[in-house]
């Protein structure tokens, strides 16, 4: 998953908009996908199935 917002601002009333690409230094990015979603989603139920049943065991 990306982030499309910048997490901090240069100017606090800039905040959660988008910044111009010459400040960031890259065009923007298209938004995600539903597969990268879903891969995420499935590595983490993976990975926190094995975890419990690490600790049960």
């Amino acid at each position: 998953m990306q982030m499309l917002r910048p997490a901090i601002a240069i100017d606090p009333r800039l905040f959660g908009r988008r910044m111009p690409g010459f400040i960031l230094g890259t065009a923007e990015q298209p938004g995600g996908t539903i597969g990268e979603d879903l891969k995420l989603f499935a590595t983490t139920f993976a990975i926190g199935f094995l975890f419990v049943s690490v600790l049960i065991f």
